[in-house]
Formats: C-alpha cells, structure tokens, sequence
C-alpha cells in the first residue's frame, strides 16, 4: 500500500467518524433528513472505520492513516460549521450541507476503490465499494428529500 492511498482511507475513516458525530450531535434533523437510513448510521459508520483500520494495520499504514483520519474529520466538522452556523436546527441548511458532505464521502470511497481495484485486494475493494454505495444511497435520499422540499415550498 502507498503512503497516498494510506491518506486516502484516512480521508474515508474521516467521513464515516464525522457522519455519526454529526448524527450524534443533531439527531432530529439526521432523522428527518435520512430516513430510514437513520435507523442504521451509528452501525455502518462504525464497521466503516472499524474495517478501514483493519485494512491500515495490514498495510502497516495505521501511522499514516489515523492522524490524516484526525486533521481531515477536523477540518471537514470546520466546514459544516462555518456553512451551517447556529442553523443546525433547520432542515434545508443541513440538507444543503450534508449534501457538500456527502457528495465529497463518494468521491473518496471511490477513490479507495480505485486503489483496492488496482492494488488486487479483493477485500479492500468490496469494503470500499460497500461504502461507496452505501454513501450514494445517502445522496439519493438527499436528493429525494430535497425534491419534496422544493415543491412543498412551490406550493407555499
């Protein structure tokens, strides 16, 4: 495994580890906002970075992943703040964040998965690919939940 891609589950890790504390920290509006995927999140998230851990300790890269895991969950639980503010209570500032978040999760699980592909892991590569999907299932309840609020908000 190379020193980039170690980054790159860290980068990951940081998604999974900032999703269920943002959970956490604001469950009704994750409620609303997610669904029945709600009911799920704290699990998931946490077999995420339980299994991106065990795929750095193989790789001998857990000196590499978890501090990049920790600079990166900082910095993207900084952006959510600047961008929703003290709004954490409405559900169409929170959508618009979460959707920014999520759509950065996609991008770096696939890039993961890309690295697995290459690297022949077949173990690697379905965890990643797992969490790629399972963060485009999160987009497309977003991008449901959005429609539903641009007509409610059509119809006044």
């Amino acid at each position: 495994m190379t020193e980039k891609t170690a980054k790159k589950i860290g980068e990951a890790y940081a998604f999974a580890q900032v999703l269920s504390e943002t959970y956490n920290s604001n469950t009704e509006v994750m409620n609303e906002l997610l669904g029945e995927h709600a009911e799920t999140l704290l699990d998931i998230t946490r077999v995420q970075t339980e299994e991106l851990s065990d795929i750095a300790e193989e790789g001998n890269m857990v000196e590499v992943v978890l501090p990049k895991a920790e600079r990166t969950g900082a910095k993207i639980t900084k952006m959510g703040e600047m961008y929703v503010g003290d709004d954490w209570d409405d559900v169409a500032e929170v959508l618009e964040w979460m959707s920014f978040f999520v759509g950065g999760a996609i991008v770096h699980w696939q890039l993961i998965a890309g690295s697995a592909h290459e690297m022949k892991h077949d173990h690697f590569a379905n965890i990643a690919g797992v969490g790629t999907e399972y963060y485009a299932s999160l987009m497309k309840q977003l991008r449901d939940y959005a429609l539903a609020v641009g007509k409610a908000r059509a119809q006044g």
